[in-house]
């Protein structure tokens, strides 16, 4: 029979070969398609579209015999040797539209040889390079996503893991196109502006946990045409220390000293590569060298590794992340530690039913005026939790009713909260949060209101 015929007679009239091929927008993409080379006269095109009982679909190029005789416009090119059976299809400057399935198709008439050959094929929107965003335990972080909404706003859906063929694997949030449909928690928010197409993602409270990979998937119309973007999220782990104002903070850091003791160092920051931002204190692994004030002190024992940061008298000025860092021998072997110091000016008030009670809170305005709000409840990791108030800095720009007020002139930095006509349901916890430009520096005070009602205190639990 020959190799000729054995091909012939494998590839039967109408058999369907599907493949997929993936792209980017602006690139150029190669569509593959081979063919048995005979001796009869062969017809060959390329279309748009499933394979059809005859011809092409929606046809972008044409082949009879070794020539091509017609392409669809200069974006289009079979550049492969046909006299040798290959029929490869390349798309020039391909965009979003190119999207969907292809048809490569060769008759042999006087065989009555059918082939047909099917391509599924998707283009991404490079909005922004694959990119890696990394945060701490606690912090409230934005992941990128953007797209171009001249077209109008689109479905959106977020998810936890690397973009599927479609939808979002695991999904934490959707939107319509102009609105969030639904989220998992109350931790992911889109917080800019939809109809402008940035539908970036923002997680408040991280943790660990949602360390990973994820998915922005914007829906477009047709195969395979979704814009999507992933990005990497790495989280560090930060130690996290409360304590009120005036008490004597403890920051815990420790190192294995079989090899000896190490010089040491604490700073009033982020760990850096090589040394300790904004340096409280200093030692050579003996003692204590250097120290900013004597608020600061390491009173364990140094011989034993244990490094621990002691800060006396706390100020609202303590809060933020510290960083220990114990010097070891050879680049990059420093063993680093990171806590995060929280300092809460806590408070009681005791009214009667009826009354209209005021909650202190004031803050420096020596460098302008901070936005802030107020909420019920104790201080969250950000913002306020069950809001009341809110401030730009200069005006209050909302309430939830008027029976919140701002009476004190805000411009100075008097940002007490007047609650007009006290009832037991307004009894609890309040949350004073000035906003304060950093991770980790806004200005919190939490007040506890007791509402007496017919008399009698509230008993305490």
């Amino acid at each position: 029979m020959g190799l000729y015929g054995l091909l012939l007679t494998l590839l039967t009239p109408g058999l369907i070969s599907a493949f997929r091929s993936t792209g980017e927008v602006g690139s150029s993409l190669v569509l593959p398609c081979v063919y048995p080379v005979t001796k009869d006269q062969s017809l060959a095109c390329w279309g748009r579209g499933t394979c059809s009982n005859t011809g092409c679909n929606f046809p972008v190029a044409s082949v009879n015999g070794s020539r091509v005789t017609w392409t669809k416009s200069g974006r289009y090119q079979i550049n492969g040797d046909i006299t040798n059976g290959e029929l490869p299809l390349t798309i020039t400057d391909v965009t979003l539209d190119d999207s969907g399935v292809y048809c490569c198709r060769v008759t042999i008439p006087n065989l009555g040889i059918d082939l047909k050959r099917e391509i599924d094929v998707e283009i991404h929107h490079p909005m922004m390079p694959n990119n890696l965003i990394q945060g701490s335990v606690d912090d409230t972080l934005t992941l990128p996503c953007k797209y171009s909404a001249d077209k109008g706003p689109r479905e959106v859906c977020w998810g936890k893991g690397s973009c599927p063929i479609s939808g979002c694997k695991n999904k934490i949030l959707s939107t319509d196109g102009t609105s969030v449909t639904w989220a998992e928690s109350s931790r992911y928010k889109l917080l800019g502006n939809m109809t402008t197409g940035d539908v970036s993602l923002t997680i408040s409270g991280l943790t660990k946990d949602q360390e990973g990979t994820y998915c922005c998937r914007v829906r477009v119309p047709g195969f395979f045409n979704d814009i999507k973007k992933e990005i990497k999220l790495e989280i560090k782990d930060v130690n996290l220390v409360r304590a009120s104002l005036k008490d004597k903070l403890v920051l815990p850091c420790s190192y294995n000293t079989d090899s000896g003791t190490k010089a040491t160092c604490w700073g009033h920051g982020y760990c850096s590569l090589l040394s300790c931002p904004n340096k409280v204190l200093q030692s050579d692994g003996d003692q204590v060298t250097w120290r900013e004030s004597k608020r600061y002190d390491l009173p364990g024992n140094l011989a034993k590794g244990d490094v621990s940061l002691t800060i006396d008298s706390a100020t609202v000025d303590d809060g933020g992340v510290y960083c220990c860092k114990v010097k070891v021998f050879g680049a990059f072997n420093d063993i680093k530690k990171e806590i995060r110091v929280e300092i809460r000016d806590a408070d009681h008030l005791t009214g009667r039913a009826g009354d209209t009670m005021t909650l202190p809170c004031k803050y420096n305005v020596s460098e302008g005026t901070s936005p802030m709000c107020w909420g019920r409840g104790p201080c969250p990791v950000s913002k306020c939790t069950n809001a009341i108030v809110w401030t730009d800095g200069d005006d209050v720009s909302w309430r939830e009713s008027e029976k919140y007020r701002l009476t004190r002139d805000i411009k100075t930095g008097d940002v007490s909260l007047t609650i007009q006509g006290v009832t037991k349901e307004d009894e609890g916890m309040y949350c004073c949060r000035v906003r304060v430009p950093g991770l980790f520096n806004d200005k919190m005070k939490e007040i506890t209101l007791e509402v007496e009602d017919d008399g009698l205190p509230k008993g305490k639990n």
